[in-house]
C-alpha cells in the first residue's frame, strides 16, 4: 500500500496542468493547497518515516515552500528524525533552527530538551530552555514530562537542591492541586446540565481521594454527592465521622453546620458542629452559623441569643468599613422575631 501511495502522489506530480494550480481547501489546516504541493510533502514525510528516515525530502520541501501551511508539521516531523537518529552535531544545528523559527512552539522545545537529555550535552542549553517551557510556556495544568526532564538535567549537573525544588514534593502537590480542581469542575459542570452524571460522580470519588487531609474537600465532595441526590454518600465523608475528625478546625465545624442547615437534613449533627466551632472561636459568624441552625430547628429564643450575639460581634468591625455587608446577619435576627411573632 505504500508503494501505491507513492505511486499516485508521483502521478499527481507529474500532471500537466497546462500552466494552471489545482488546489483544495484543507479543514484541518483550514487553507487552500495546491494538490502538488500536498503530494510533494506527503512524499516527503514519508520517507521521514520510512524504514530507513531520510530526512533530505523534508529539507528540501522546507526549502521550497518556506510559506506552506505543511512548514510546522514537517519541523515536528524532523524533530522525532534529529531527536533519535542523528548525530549530535546534526540534531544541534537542526534544533537551533526549529526552535528559532518557532520559538513559542512547546513541542520544538521539548524534542530539543529531550536529546539534550539524550547526548547529556549541552546542559546549559537544556536547563535554559526547560526553565523557559517551565516558567513562560508550560501553563496549566503543570506538565509532568516537562518538569522530569528539567530535573534529569540538573541531576546532570549534580545539583540535588534544583532537582528537588523543580520535582519535588511542592510540584507533586501543586499538580494534585490542579488535579482536584479539574476533578470537582468536570463533576459540577455536569451536574449543572444533569448528563454524565455517573463520571461526574466518580470525578468527586477520586477527587476525594486526591485530597483526603482537606476539610475544604469533603465540603465541596459533599456538595456535589447532594446534587446528585446521594446524601448518603454525602453523609458518608461529610457526616457525624467528620465532626470527629476535625472536632479541632472551627471553620471546617461552621462551614459543616451552614452545609447542613442549608440542606435541612442532618440538624442535630450540624447543631453540636456549630456549638463547637464557638467554643473554639466564639466569632461573629460561628455565632451566626449556630443561630441559622437553631433557627432551622425552631428552637426561636437560643436562636436569637445567637443572631444578636452576632450582629453585637459585627458592631466594630463594620464601624471601621461602613461598606461592610450586615444585610445578612441582621436578616437572621429579623427573620427569627418574625417567627416568633407567628408562634
Amino acid at each position: 500500500m505504500t508503494a501505491k501511495s507513492a505511486e499516485l502522489y508521483q502521478k499527481v506530480l507529474t500532471l500537466d496542468l497546462e500552466g494552471q494550480t489545482a488546489s483544495y481547501y484543507d479543514e484541518d489546516y483550514q487553507a487552500t493547497i495546491p494538490y502538488k504541493e500536498a503530494a510533494e510533502y506527503a512524499l516527503a514525510q514519508s520517507s521521514a518515516f520510512s524504514a530507513k528516515p531520510d530526512p533530505a525530502p523534508l529539507r528540501a520541501f522546507i526549502e521550497k515552500h518556506p510559506t506552506s501551511r505543511f512548514i510546522e508539521n514537517a519541523y515536528s516531523t524532523l524533530g522525532y528524525y534529529y531527536g533519535q537518529m542523528a548525530s549530535k552535531e546534526d540534531a544541534a544545528k537542526f534544533f537551533e533552527d526549529y526552535t528559532a523559527k518557532f520559538p513559542e512552539d512547546k513541542n520544538a522545545v521539548r524534542s530539543y530538551i529531550q536529546r539534550i537529555v539524550k547526548d547529556k550535552d549541552p546542559l546549559d542549553k537544556g536547563i535554559a530552555l526547560a526553565e523557559k517551557l517551565r516558567k513562560d510556556l508550560s501553563g496549566e495544568p503543570l506538565n509532568p514530562d516537562d518538569r522530569q526532564s528539567l530535573a534529569e538535567l540538573y541531576g546532570l549537573k549534580d545539583d540535588p537542591a534544583k532537582v528537588e525544588e523543580v520535582y519535588g514534593k511542592d510540584f507533586l502537590d501543586d499538580y494534585l492541586s490542579n488535579s482536584y480542581y479539574a476533578l470537582t469542575g468536570y463533576a459540577n459542570f455536569w451536574v449543572g446540565r444533569e448528563k454524565n452524571l455517573a463520571s461526574a460522580e466518580a470525578a468527586a470519588d477520586l477527587a476525594l481521594k486526591i485530597r483526603p487531609d482537606d476539610w475544604f474537600v469533603y465540603a465541596q465532595v459533599a456538595g456535589i454527592y447532594n446534587k446528585l441526590n446521594r446524601t448518603d454518600k454525602a453523609l458518608a465523608v461529610f457526616g457525624p465521622e467528620f465532626v470527629k475528625t476535625f472536632d479541632g478546625e472551627q471553620a471546617a465545624l461552621s462551614n459543616y453546620a451552614t452545609f447542613w442547615t442549608n440542606t435541612g437534613t442532618n440538624l442535630d449533627s450540624a447543631l453540636a458542629a456549630a456549638k463547637r466551632a464557638v467554643e473554639l472561636t466564639p466569632d461573629y459568624y460561628n455565632h451566626f452559623a449556630l443561630g441559622q441552625v437553631l433557627f432551622k430547628l425552631k428552637r426561636y429564643d437560643e436562636a436569637l441569643a445567637a443572631a444578636e450575639k452576632a450582629v453585637e460581634l459585627l458592631k466594630p468591625i463594620a464601624a471601621k468599613n461602613p461598606n461592610y455587608p450586615t444585610q445578612r446577619f441582621e436578616g437572621l435576627v429579623k427573620q427569627i422575631k418574625e417567627a416568633m411573632a407567628k408562634k
